[in-house]
């Protein structure tokens, strides 16, 4: 998977690399993987070493606005620029671009159909830092925001050669300098308003990048500090990085919700199928239960005319109940009324049955580290040369879902995205659509 994919970077966005830990590498690694897309334009608002020069094939320094027209023959074909001020007196460093230059900037390239990467902190090579009152200097108009830190901080003491401005970060956690960083600390500096949070604009998308993630171990942290990072509910994903590696991305970890539709009114059994009862609990409070322990967060439940007994039925489960008044319309509509609960902070959701009780914890983990592995939209169960249920959605294919109507599904949009199968159980194909169903299956154990 590609690094710009994966922060989901594209065409006329904006976007400020703020902490520590690489953002240079960072932005480079992006540049170089759009270049022979699209115009990639990097900047700086603070200062940045003048051995960056190489991180695009032109460099152009811009001091006042009447120099603005020598970057438009730049911006009509793909290829990457540097944007600077002069070298600071006294410093190896290119000084960063007055902010209305910038602004008229992100305006030619966003014409022109390019991206903007703007290296918005300083940290002086260090892994981790805790902001200044001044700090960082991120762009009122930035679309994205990521926020940069090198896992090698995981275990260090506070006060090191690898933290910068480590009294900031002791005064944020609030323990001594002497302490070591655990995983759980890191995801508070990066996810701190106080930290990585600090001055970033309110409209601005919030996603958080761990460098120099390179081994298994170093995997483990990351997701430790990812599971951190997501309790902010700001920060979109996490992604899991190794800018100067071979493969640039190790996994994008996001939230992922599970919407379970338990609105039908099964016609075909004269009851609710959702509450016939199997193993002493009713169907949906299984599907639910099997959503939760496999880590989907939050559960929603989509209700239609049971939605009393329904609620009951699932009286000792932490979930979101969303009521469909339109459920006779088709499951199209419990599909969006569920998918309208979540789509703001969700990277993904898997749509769960009612009537597949075979389904467990471990296909719908399966399904999830697909996705955070390449990030393809439809991730489904494969038995033999069929498609089976549930079905993780990532949030590229959210706007279609405006389109489907009657009693449509996720099912169709099946050809419109790119689809990955997980081999599955044929169990789990298992479902009820009447009573000897039932009766097969309790007989079946």
């Amino acid at each position: 998977m590609r690094l710009s994919d994966a922060l989901r970077i594209s065409s006329r966005l904006s976007c400020a690399f703020v902490g520590a830990g690489g953002k240079s590498a960072l932005m480079g690694r992006v540049a170089a993987e759009l270049a022979g897309e699209l115009p990639v334009v990097l900047s700086t608002t603070t200062r940045i070493a003048l051995h960056q020069r190489q991180l695009a094939t032109h460099h152009l320094i811009l001091q006042d606005k009447v120099e603005l027209p020598a970057l438009r023959p730049f911006l009509e074909s793909p290829g990457t620029i540097l944007l600077t001020g002069r070298v600071a007196p006294g410093e190896p460093k290119w000084l960063g671009l007055d902010p209305s230059i910038l602004e008229l900037v992100r305006r030619l390239v966003s014409q022109a159909g390019g991206v903007l990467l703007v290296e918005a902190d300083g940290a002086r090579g260090r892994s981790v830092k805790a902001p200044a009152e001044h700090e960082p200097v991120i762009p009122a108009f930035t679309d994205l925001v990521v926020l940069v830190a090198g896992i090698d901080a995981v275990g260090q003491p506070i006060r090191s050669a690898i933290v910068h401005r480590p009294e900031r970060v002791a005064a944020l956690l609030g323990v001594p300098e002497t302490e070591r960083l655990t995983p759980a600390a890191l995801g508070r500096v990066i996810s701190s308003g106080e930290g990585g949070l600090q001055s970033v604009p309110r409209a601005a998308e919030v996603r958080a990048a761990l460098n120099k993630v390179e081994t298994d171990s170093g995997e483990a942290d990351a997701r430790q500090v990812a599971a951190q990072v997501l309790k902010e509910s700001r920060v979109r994903a996490v992604v899991l990085a190794s800018a100067l590696g071979a493969q640039p991305v190790r996994a994008v970890i996001g939230r992922v919700p599970g919407i379970v539709l338990a609105a039908g009114g099964s016609s075909r059994m004269g009851q609710s199928k959702q509450l016939l009862v199997w193993k002493g609990r009713p169907l949906v409070w299984h599907a639910v239960n099997t959503a939760r322990r496999a880590g989907l967060n939050p559960v929603v439940v989509v209700l239609g005319p049971e939605a009393a007994k329904v609620r009951q039925a699932l009286s000792d489960q932490p979930v979101v109940f969303i009521e469909n008044p339109n459920w006779a319309m088709g499951q199209s509509t419990s599909v969006q009324a569920g998918l309208r609960a979540v789509e703001r902070v969700a990277e993904a959701v898997v749509f769960l049955l009612c009537d597949t009780p075979f389904v467990t914890p471990e296909l719908i983990q399966t399904l999830i580290g697909e996705h955070q592995q390449t990030l393809t939209p439809i991730v489904a169960p494969r038995i033999e040369d069929r498609w089976a249920n549930p079905v993780l959605f990532d949030r590229l294919t959210f706007e279609a879902f405006a389109g489907l109507s009657g009693d449509r599904g996720g099912r169709a949009l099946f050809e419109r995205f790119r689809m990955a199968g997980i081999a599955a159980d044929p169990r789990i194909g298992v479902d009820i659509d009447t009573a000897a169903d039932l009766r097969r299956l309790e007989g079946g154990g």
